[in-house]
């Protein structure tokens, strides 16, 4: 029996093989790879990248995928096959050799590309689809005890240009953030004015609509900040109207639009901003989700990861996948294996390291 089973998963492993050379020879072609679901079900509508450089780059591949942080490891898994896989394979990347006993996060992506922060103190770009790695200049500030540097990447498109802010944050003084903005042209760290007087969280700056978001307090409030990779200027929106207190918020993008997940711990609301940037800023709730079936526990970690236009919400809940259709409130549970930490959405790309 076990024979069998061996012989039977060698062959839809080639066949999967078989099936990834034929889609790139498709996308090679100009022609849309078939990615409809077996079953002939209706099938979810993957977001769509934010409308900037990626579209005007004929080597730019949509194919959304997930990076997985596991202790020492860095693994990706397709999007797709969360939707339409019972168990998911999640394959090791190249970048897991080099990790060794560092503390890898993963802190951003953009257009293919992703940041990484050793150790809380270097900062690299990658793009796992070329393989191929970038170690950004030091920050160039003395470290102190209980300081860490936390990093948001995005891309400015008036100067055709991606760039990695870094905030060098210091637990001795909490309403102090050092800040500067590293450019890929010109491979530079350069000083911006101090983000003073705030305390940020934790979580890594989310990239939409030509900005770098996150949140942070100021003036007995909880709020969002941002600062405008075009102007380098900060800025803030208004947290949503929350009908009750929260115990946590984290922000997120998906298809160009910011969301933010605030967790009431026996509940949890996803709000997504409205007419961003035209004068007026209203978010809009998606869904409130109950603690259903035991999913949103208290005090676990949760982040809404990809929010589909036909109302499918891919969530990460601690080391789980759930997907949740807002049409009808049914869920879904991916299963994938090991206890993975963090998870990032990223689009396969051949963009270049290369200023």
């Amino acid at each position: 029996m076990e024979e069998m089973w061996t012989k039977m998963r060698s062959k839809m492993e080639k066949m999967r093989a078989h099936m990834h050379m034929m889609m790139d020879e498709l996308r090679r072609q100009g022609q849309s790879p078939p990615i409809d679901p077996p079953g002939g079900a209706s099938r979810p509508t993957i977001c769509q990248i934010p409308s900037h450089k990626s579209e005007k780059d004929s080597n730019f591949r949509h194919e959304r995928r997930i990076m997985l942080n596991y202790i020492g490891k860095l693994k990706q898994c397709s999007v797709r096959s969360l939707f339409y896989e019972p168990i998911i394979d999640a394959f090791d990347t190249d970048y897991s050799a080099r990790i060794g006993d560092n503390k890898v996060a993963v802190v951003g992506s953009c257009d293919g590309l992703i940041c990484l922060t050793i150790n809380g103190k270097d900062s690299v770009l990658w793009n796992p689809s070329t393989r191929i790695s970038k170690k950004l200049p030091d920050f160039d500030v003395e470290p102190e005890f209980g300081s860490y540097l936390n990093c948001g990447l995005g891309f400015d498109k008036s100067s055709d240009d991606y760039k990695v802010v870094g905030f060098y944050k210091n637990c001795l003084r909490p309403f102090e953030v050092i800040v500067k903005v590293y450019s890929l042209k010109t491979d530079q760290w350069r000083n911006i004015k101090t983000f003073m007087n705030r305390l940020m969280t934790d979580d890594p700056a989310i990239y939409a609509n030509g900005k770098l978001h996150w949140i942070a307090y100021f003036e007995s409030k909880w709020r969002i900040f941002f600062l405008d990779l075009e102007t380098e200027e900060y800025g803030k929106l208004q947290l949503p109207n929350f009908e009750k207190r929260y115990f946590e918020t984290r922000l997120g993008a998906s298809e160009g639009c910011l969301y933010i997940l605030s967790d009431h711990l026996t509940s949890a609301d996803l709000w997504i901003i409205d007419d961003y940037g035209i004068g007026k800023d209203s978010w809009t709730k998606v869904v409130s989700i109950p603690d259903i079936d035991g999913c949103f526990l208290r005090y676990t970690y949760k982040s809404a990861l990809c929010v589909l236009k036909n109302g499918k919400v891919l969530f990460q809940i601690d080391s789980k996948f759930v997907i949740l259709d807002t049409t009808d409130g049914t869920l879904q549970y991916p299963e994938i294996g090991g206890r993975f930490y963090t998870a990032t959405t990223y689009v396969e790309s051949l963009v270049s390291l290369v200023g």
